[in-house]
């Protein structure tokens, strides 16, 4: 048996038992740990196998977890695969080609699985919620991007975009410069470890980059003072106090762990005046809690759905009906903040969701319930440039 025989049976035992209850790369950490002898490459490789049937998503349920994986490396894969050469040599000569033509390929495959007929709507099979997307969506293949890994983008900080460039350059890691501020690099780059971190760049997806133009287009009364209620390790802070300069700023979330996670995030970027605040937004505020605020940025709790591409395990494990748990949460949450917005102030409304349910029909319940009015929403499509898919809304209360 070969070793990829091998990597393919450690990846039906894990995917076995993994039940989806933490994320899948905690999981396979803690089960490489269980067994010394996996070197690095072992891991790489299991890894890949695991994150190829996940890719699958709902499609093909029927099948056995190793025939699935295996259609998952033949569809995700872009080059030859020494699994596929074993196993399924007539897929492996054509991994090359586009999604579209793979799947071709294999509903005449000789070793087409049973239910090849339903492959010519594979996309539909893989994301089986088409009628629940954002109606820019509807008619898109952005399911098929469910298939493909998002590339690693970091946002350079104002003054900074030269320096970080030079640095990469001298590490000799490739990078694409898709904005003004914003680099594409390989998914599997690693620059956590890097000392210009959060001072000179941040890692920030492209899709949230963009949010930053609904920022750019607030007058300055608007500016005086924001509250980020959601703040979770403070990207969208950081990213607000580089589009608009310094204001007053205060910072929210309900876990403990991740404001230590955002203290740290801020002094290394270098930001110390800022209030932080930790509350459950789905309760009424405690009467300590006085301010009110001209900018309140709400990103709330959601399906996740748009970052699927990056965690297709939670995709396999979704369920529709969690969908109106969300939109409960999310309106609680709303409801909660606005009591601290301003007469004329201005709600950003965000989430990383690609359903209606979570975008333009909770902004028909803020024009409709809670009397704001939108100014501007849009749903950042990022499955063309190997990104997140996040929706944005900025509304504006009247007095």
């Amino acid at each position: 048996m070969s070793r990829y025989h091998a990597y393919l049976k450690k990846a039906v035992a894990i995917l076995e038992s993994y039940k989806g209850q933490e994320p899948f790369s905690i999981f396979c950490k803690q089960q490489f740990s269980l067994d010394r002898r996996m070197g690095s490459t072992d891991r790489k490789w299991v890894r890949h196998y695991c994150y190829c049937f996940f890719r699958m998503g709902k499609a093909m349920r029927s099948l056995s977890i190793e025939e699935r994986v295996l259609v998952g490396l033949f569809l995700c894969g872009k080059k030859e695969d020494p699994l596929l050469a074993l196993l399924r040599p007539l897929w492996n000569q054509h991994i090359s080609r586009p999604v579209t033509e793979k799947i071709a390929v294999l509903a005449d495959s000789a070793n087409a699985p049973s239910d090849a007929a339903v492959l010519s709507t594979v996309g539909q099979e893989i994301f089986p919620y088409s009628g629940l997307l954002s109606k820019s969506l509807a008619t898109s293949n952005w399911a098929l991007s469910l298939l493909e890994q998002p590339l690693l983008f970091i946002r350079l900080r104002p003054g900074k975009e030269q320096q970080v460039i030079e640095a990469l350059e001298a590490q000799s890691i490739s990078f694409e410069q898709v904005g003004e501020r914003s680099l594409a690099l390989p998914a599997t780059t690693s620059l956590n470890s890097w000392p210009g971190i959060n001072r000179d760049f941040v890692i920030q997806d492209l899709s949230s980059q963009r949010i930053g133009s609904m920022l750019s287009a607030l007058p300055a009364s608007a500016t005086e003072n924001i509250w980020d209620c959601c703040a979770a390790s403070g990207g969208k802070s950081i990213l607000a106090l580089d589009t608009l300069g310094p204001f007053s700023l205060t910072v929210s979330d309900k876990r403990k762990t991740i404001l230590l996670q955002l203290h740290r995030r801020f002094a290394q970027a270098q930001i110390t005046d800022y209030k932080t605040i930790e509350i459950d937004l789905s309760r009424p505020t405690p009467s300590s809690f006085s301010d009110t605020f001209s900018l309140i940025w709400a990103d709330v709790p959601c399906s996740g759905s748009g970052t699927w591409s990056r965690t297709p395990e939670q995709l396999y494990f979704f369920e529709q009906p969690s969908l109106a748990t969300f939109k409960s949460l999310q309106q609680a949450i709303l409801r909660t903040a606005l009591t601290k917005l301003r007469p004329d102030g201005y709600l950003l409304y965000s989430t990383c969701s690609v359903f209606a349910q979570e975008n333009e029909e909770q902004v028909a319940w803020l024009e409709n319930e809670m009397g704001l009015r939108c100014v501007q929403q849009q749903l950042f499509d990022g499955s063309a440039q190997q990104a997140d898919t996040l929706y944005a809304a900025l509304l504006q209360r009247s007095h």
